[in-house]
This record gives C-alpha cells, structure tokens and sequence, in this order.
C-alpha cells in the first residue's frame, strides 16, 4: 500500500481538486504502475492522467457519462490503438453484413414475411453501428495514429481473444433480459460467501468484470467500503459504467436462434433493475486493464472476485493464481465463480477441478467452501438458444504470501525477439503447409479455372495424386465459402 508520506504530495500535485473526478484520490492509492510496479500514483487533472511517480509513465481517463475511466495498460496509446483496430474491425464486419442484407432483399426467390425479416436486420445493423459508435466515442480513437517507432510494441501486445463487440451477450443478460440469470449467479456466491466469517468485505476488486452486473449487485447487498471493477474491453465497461451511473442505453441485440420474425433483432433498453437507483461514484470505480497483469498495489484489496474469468485467460492459470494472491493481505478472501472450459491447445494448461482446487491451495489459500451449482445461462427470451452450466464458485481465505512469477507477456520470447530462432514445432509445420495451400488455391481463382483445373495446378508442388488434391483444393474452397456465407456465433455461446 501506500506510504503516508506521500500522500499530501499526491494531493498537492492533483492542483485543482475542484475538477478531479470523484473518488479518483482514493482509486489512485489502490493502483500500482503497470510498467515499473511502483505504487506511488498521482492524479494530474490539468493532463487528465494517472501518472507514476517513479517512471513519469501516464494513463489517461476518459469520460463516460457521469464516470471517468483510466486506461491502466503499460502502453495506453498503443492499447487504445489496438482498440481502435478491433472498432475498424467491427465497422467493416458491419459493413460487410449489411451489404449481404441488400443482396439477399433483392433476391427474386423471397417471399414477403422473407424480405420483411431480411429488412429488419438490415435496418437492426445500420442502427447497432450508429448506438456502438456512440458508445466508443468518448475514447477518442478516431484521430490516433501508429507511432513512427514501433520496435517495443510486441511486448505490450493483447490478446487476440476480444473483439470490441464479444461477449455483447452478456450486456443484454446484465442489464436487458430480466430472466434470473443476474440473481441466479449471485446466489451461487452467496452459498459459498457464508463460509466467511468476516463482519465486511472491506475494499472489493472484481477482475473479468465484463458489463458489471455481478459487482453491482454485490456493492448493493454487501454495500463494501469500496468497489473496483477492472475489464480489459472498453465497450463492456462504458455500458456498466453509464447503466450503473443511472443511464439507459440502447442497443441492438440479434438472437443465435430467434424465436420468430420480430426476434432477429431487437432494440433492446439496457438499464438498472427498477428501484435499486444509482451508485455513489465515490466508491464505485471502473479501471481498463488486463487481469493477466492487473495494475495493483500489493495487498490493496481484502476481497478478489473472478467471475467467468478463470478459464478463459490466455494464460497458464499456475501464473494467475499466485498474482491473485498477492493483491489481498493475509485473512483477504478470494470468491471466483464459472466454468472451468479451458480451450488452450497446451494440454497441460486445460486443468481439472481437482487441480484448479490443489493449485488455489498450493498458493497461501485455504478452501473455506467448494460447490458445483446450476445456473441459466444466456438464455435470451428472444433466442431458442441457451443452457445451464454447472459453475464451480470457491471462497478461499489467504494466508500465506505465494511466490509471484515473473511479468506475463502474451507473445513468446522467440516472437518478441527476432534473432531467437523460431521452434519447428508440429503446429507450426501444419499450420505453414495449410496457410500456403490456401494462397496457392486463392491465387488460382480466376472465375474460369474448374477445380479440376486448379488442382492440376498445384498437385505437382505436393507430390500428391490428382484425387488427393481434389479433395484439398475442396477443403481450402468450402472453408472460404463457410467464411463468407456463414456468420461466426458469438465467443460467449
């Protein structure tokens, strides 16, 4: 934590209290720099940062509505960059989308109820982009720019994981569906909560926080001395945040399995259960940043919640859990909640509960309480599609210090720096045979060539018969088509 001494320098750095947004004194003594791990943060109002004391490094608040969010990433610019790209992704996704809408409405083939439905999508997607550009504007990414210098960039490269709109599912059932979902996933923590003997939860961190509904809903029951919510996807936070702030937001929401006409797209009103009001902006803060390397003061928080967080990092969970632990102090508990759906391709990262558990333990944690518990999950009143999941949710209690492994870094070290040699790994020899089949494929189409054709083009560069090749000329065309004609369902479902 902080030491004393600084603090009157914080404030009188902070020159102009008047304009500092609220509780952001408070926010900066729980925060840690994320290039250097110095915890000595001070607010610059007249620069509009957090700045670290030790490594002049800044990070920039944005506004949005009544709240003010920092981007607490080693390199804010070239995060909000990337960012920047994810939205030129989702607008050209968007684009692409609506011109195969006005393709299919002048399909001579379809039926009246047939271009009505085609239509409203349509005109579902040309709103969804004006309520999504809206919602991103406040970040300013339209002007920014690559950096001439960008030698350093790959160390501080994110995760490919999110696009700016994944997981927009989850906004809907947090704040639009109104179907148990919220309350369900509550109780699950509030089963295994009553192992803690603790009066209060004391300073509340919710890492994977997503749209905020279970921290909200937590701060309102447990009414904690302060909560900190931390996401590393801007959309998400800037609608929890406006929602949690009292504001209704719009947006489109297009069911995987709509229910009939009216459900392929549906202007849905996120907003604040009826009656629960706002959130004091005191105590309540949202932070940018990657849970992988959270930008923390060490034992700065008495209570850690991951919800549906765990198993999707890209990360060995042996890295995360000890960081985990250095957050809190000893007698700090650590309440996680949600699958254990690892998908890594290192096998040896895809954990068992058993192991997950024996992991949690072998890093300063006792196990107060363990349950498996049913809860909805994305189940859309407008959508055929959804699920029960069986989450694991654990209250661990810490203590003992782990030992803290060294800085996580998404890329390996053979990537980072070009003169390591690059391992001819299995993946990577398949990977390179299939990516250079498909340009030689690719290249050959001409709007002439049969298949036939073109695999007579490339069966002698593979030593393979003309059959063999037939059928992967088959397997290169039927993945392009499949990319072009069918839509990739959301990462959440």
């Amino acid at each position: 934590m902080m030491r004393a001494s600084n603090r009157a320098g914080k404030a009188r750095r902070a020159r102009t209290p008047a304009t500092l947004p609220a509780g952001f004194a408070a926010l900066s003594e729980l925060l840690a720099c994320p290039v250097c791990a110095n915890e000595e943060i001070f607010v610059d109002v007249a620069a509009r940062s957090l700045q670290c004391d030790s490594c002049d490094a800044r990070f920039p608040w944005f506004r949005c509505g009544q709240t003010s969010i920092p981007w607490m990433f080693p390199d804010p610019e070239l995060t909000r960059l990337e960012w920047k790209a994810r939205y030129n992704g989702f607008l050209q996704a968007n684009s692409a989308e609506q011109a195969r809408l006005k393709k299919g409405l002048g399909e001579s083939r379809n039926s009246i109820a047939g271009r009505r439905r085609i239509n409203r999508v349509l005109k579902g997607r040309k709103k969804h982009r004006e309520q999504v550009t809206q919602l991103i504007a406040p970040l300013e990414l339209r002007d920014l720019d690559w950096p001439a210098d960008s030698a350093d960039l790959l160390h501080r490269k994110l995760p490919r994981n999110q696009g700016l709109s994944s997981y927009t599912s989850n906004i809907f059932r947090d704040w639009a569906w109104d179907n148990g979902e919220s309350e369900a996933l509550l109780i699950a923590m509030d089963r295994v909560l009553k192992a803690d003997s603790r009066k209060e939860l004391g300073k509340v961190l919710t890492l994977g926080a997503g749209a905020c509904r279970l921290p909200y809903d937590v701060h309102r029951k447990y009414q904690p001395e302060l909560s900190v919510v931390a996401d590393i996807n801007p959309l998400l936070l800037q609608v929890g945040s406006a929602v949690i702030s009292g504001e209704t937001i719009t947006l489109h929401e297009f069911p995987i399995a709509p229910l009939n006409e009216a459900s392929f797209a549906i202007e849905q009103k996120c907003r604040a259960p009826a009656g629960d009001g706002t959130i004091n902006n005191e105590n309540f803060h949202f932070v940018l940043a990657d849970a992988t390397s959270p930008p923390i003061a060490k034992q700065a928080f008495n209570t850690v919640i991951t919800p549906w967080l765990i198993d999707i990092l890209p990360q060995d969970l042996r890295e995360f859990v000890p960081r985990v632990n250095q957050l809190m102090p000893e007698g700090g508990v650590w309440l996680n909640t949600g699958t254990l759906a690892f998908f890594h391709k290192e096998v040896s990262w895809c954990y068992s509960e058993e192991e997950v558990l024996g992991m949690v333990e072998e890093n300063g944690f006792e196990l107060l309480s363990v349950e498996r518990q049913p809860v909805p999950y994305l189940q859309s009143p407008h959508s055929a599609h959804g699920r029960m999941e069986n989450v694991l949710s654990f209250c661990a209690r810490k203590y003992d210090e782990a030992t803290i492994p060294q800085s996580y870094h998404y890329l390996p070290d053979w990537i980072v720096d070009t003169a390591q040699p690059v391992p001819n790994s299995a993946d990577i020899v398949v990977s390179s045979s299939s990516h250079l089949l498909s340009a030689q494929v690719l290249a050959t189409i001409d709007g002439k060539r049969s298949i036939n054709q073109i695999s007579r083009a490339v069966a002698s560069q593979y030593g393979l018969g003309t059959p063999e090749t037939i059928q992967a000329v088959k397997r290169v065309l039927v993945d392009a088509w499949e990319e072009n004609c069918f839509e990739e369902p959301d990462p959440d479902i």
